[in-house]
């Protein structure tokens, strides 16, 4: 998906978004998937296999809008 990450060794990733970050995260609540903004980043908690695929799913939904 090419997006600039902050490499981790939590629980977390914090992801550069191509668009404003906290319009993002109110995009991807819309569709059941909760991020925090954090400054320029979204924070996303790595979850279950299910719950990544949801998120990724969600994230290409929103690329398109």
């Amino acid at each position: 998906r090419g997006l600039e990450y902050v490499p981790s060794q939590t629980n977390f990733v914090l992801v550069r978004p191509t668009r404003d970050p906290g319009r993002l995260a109110e995009d991807l609540l819309r569709r059941g998937v909760i991020v925090r903004r954090m400054g320029p980043f979204i924070r996303i908690t790595v979850g279950t296999e299910a719950e990544n695929l949801r998120l990724l799913e969600a994230l290409d939904a929103v690329a398109g809008e």
